[in-house]
């Protein structure tokens, strides 16, 4: 390929000089173009210039003029490719896996979930039996309602790992502010007279959301308001009149705001750091940051921050202060709500959570949902959060296409086993989706599942809640957070800590999202996760910081108070072969606690449990 050094060095014979790199980048297209030498496409260039008595030196507008000569002048050596006529082949039923043996081991693979590596592979032969596992999926009154059976097909193998499991019921992590023994705390649970649940989101507006129909202006829109939105809050919190522009340069310490971008498509890192500024303040303009007067800090793409520093150049930001964020207020008290919201009680109450796989990895037979049912049906809580995958795309089974029942129909046993799990309690369901559901849709803010099954009998009706993804809930006056999305993993392996292996990374996670005031704060996302922004805006901001914050991961399980939340992570309920965990809560409103604390937070408790 012709270099930069050698198109100079020609010119150069000609008294000629290259100050303008894009003119440079021109001329080496050029050569690639035309399969020119540098020699040549000077020679060319000088002869074409001296026809025209033109100036010797080439700039972007004359260079395009040469071009245009330079094709009608010598059209085959543009064309110096040599093309064989080819005929379209034809297949027909004798001859189509001759089309499938040479050319077609890649075509399925464009068809799969995305994520997954595994190639499923035509058989090239008709199988002479086929096993017809799924063909009872109805349940039989004959059988142990919270058998297995019921959550998958009879002939399905049990998972041998799983049940030979010794540690079920082992309690692996607590939270209990108060010091008493949680154990006893959430056994002498008496279930409240009185539990509401109410949707803080925009329900409604999923229904007539469409995806994949967001145009660049709308998402940049999107995108720059956010920033927008945290400048009024940190002015409002730091005291700073006015937030000044990214590109003018100065000789005084200025306070700006934007968010973290990388220079490039790799992982961020201290020198590669850039920070996009909102249209209104900025005109949509990108700095460089200097962080190397900072001791320690904490980043990640697209997080909004404000920084203090010295732009002199207009090129780069010596930076000497960040701030990351600033936490939202918690929801008003009973005292102080709304007319609307006057019926919430402030009763204590006990929840559980379990967050998806709810079956191992090597069988269907939703082995560990199964035992989850018994446990709910002797604590009898008053809310039971189930978050998804319920069908989860990365199932062996699944991935392999071993199935033959429809994935709809695998989700809808699963529901119609809960609803007849705790039919004779009053303990409210809600089922929050995944992105990992292979049977719903694949975008991020989620719309809430659907299901075949008949749930408008009253009572099923008052207790059986579908929501979006995420979504935050009112219940009893507390207010609870819930994404089944894996922001935290997404996050950790975006981030960017200085000094290397800062202690407490779990809270630190956490705590972005909480001074972000976004369920997924992460920009670009995921390579897996379809982001549709003009949803997110509506579902996937915090009206209020939550009291509870539940974020399933694949992290490591907690739960600990952040920012004066009590957040947990219960894990998930199935893990590869073996069993899982899920958490139990009991959550007591306080009459008497400071602002920057949830009303809940010094007299509820909190437990990890394995099943």
């Amino acid at each position: 390929m012709v270099t930069d050094v050698e198109i100079e060095r020609e010119f150069e014979e000609f008294s000629v000089s290259i100050d303008n790199l894009s003119v440079l980048d021109k001329l080496k297209e050029l050569c690639v173009l035309y399969h020119l030498s540098a020699s040549e496409l000077v020679e060319e260039w000088i002869a074409y210039v001296t026809s025209i008595s033109s100036s010797h030196e080439p700039d972007l507008s004359s260079l395009e003029n040469f071009e245009r000569k330079f094709k009608v002048k010598k059209p085959q050596k543009q064309l110096n490719i040599k093309v064989e006529e080819t005929r379209p082949s034809l297949y027909n039923k004798n001859n189509i896996d001759d089309l499938i043996n040479d050319e077609g081991e890649d075509l399925y693979e464009c068809y799969q979930t995305p994520g997954y590596k595994a190639s499923i592979k035509r058989p090239h032969t008709t199988p002479e039996a086929i096993n017809k596992r799924h063909t009872s999926i109805g349940w039989s009154p004959g059988t142990t309602p919270l058998s297995p059976a019921h959550f998958s097909p009879a002939s399905a193998t049990p998972s041998v790992k799983y049940g030979s499991r010794s540690n079920a019921g082992e309690v692996v992590c607590s939270f209990n502010p108060s010091g008493a023994d949680p154990q006893q705390i959430l056994q002498g649970h008496l279930l409240s007279s009185h539990l509401t649940v109410h949707c803080a989101d925009q329900k409604e507006a999923f229904d007539d959301f469409k995806y994949m129909f967001q145009k660049q202006a709308d998402k940049g829109a999107v995108l720059s308001d956010l920033i927008d939105d945290m400048a009024e809050k940190l002015q409002e919190s730091l005291g700073i009149e006015e937030f000044s522009s990214l590109c003018i340069p100065t000789q005084e310490e200025v306070s700006v705001i934007g968010r973290v971008c990388c220079d490039s498509n790799g992982k961020l890192n201290a020198q590669s750091v850039i920070l996009e500024g909102s249209q209104e303040i900025s005109s949509g303009q990108r700095i460089k940051l200097d962080l190397s007067e900072l001791r320690q800090f904490t980043v990640f793409p697209g997080q909004v921050i404000a920084v203090q520093g010295l732009n002199s150049t207009g090129q780069k930001l010596v930076v000497n202060k960040i701030c990351t964020g600033v936490q939202l207020p918690f929801r008003p008290s009973l005292d102080n709500v709304e007319p609307a919201s006057e019926d919430m009680s402030s009763e204590p109450f006990l929840m559980s959570v379990a967050a998806g796989p709810f079956t191992t990895s090597d069988s269907l037979l939703y082995e560990p949902l199964a035992d989850l049912m018994r446990t709910v049906q002797n604590d009898n809580p008053d809310l039971l959060i189930l978050l998804g995958p319920f069908v989860d795309s990365k199932h062996e089974q699944i991935i392999n296409g071993d199935l033959e029942e429809p994935y709809e129909d695998i989700f809808d046993r699963q529901v119609q086993q809960i609803i007849k799990a705790t039919e004779n309690l009053s303990t409210v369901v809600v089922f929050v989706p995944s992105y990992r559901d292979i049977h719903h849709h694949f975008v991020y803010p989620q719309p809430p599942f659907s299901t075949k099954l008949d749930i408008s009998e009253s009572n099923t009706t008052e207790r059986i809640h579908f929501v979006p993804d995420p979504c935050t809930l009112v219940v009893n006056n507390v207010t609870i957070g819930l994404s089944s999305m894996d922001v935290l993993l997404h996050l950790g392996s975006e981030e960017t800590v200085c000094p290397p292996g800062s202690s407490d990374r779990l809270g630190r996670l956490v705590r972005y999202i909480l001074h972000q005031h976004s369920y997924y704060p992460l920009h670009p996302p995921a390579e897996d996760v379809n982001l549709d922004y003009e949803q997110f805006e509506k579902q996937a901001i915090f009206p209020y910081n939550p009291d509870i914050l539940i974020l399933p991961s694949d992290l490591r399980y907690f739960a600990k108070d952040i920012l004066g939340c009590l957040c947990v992570n219960p894990g998930r309920l199935a893990k590869g072969l073996v069993g899982g965990t899920y958490a139990k809560l009991r959550v007591k409103p306080s009459q008497h606690v400071e602002k920057a604390t949830s009303h809940i937070l010094q007299s509820s408790v909190a437990q990890v449990i394995r099943i």
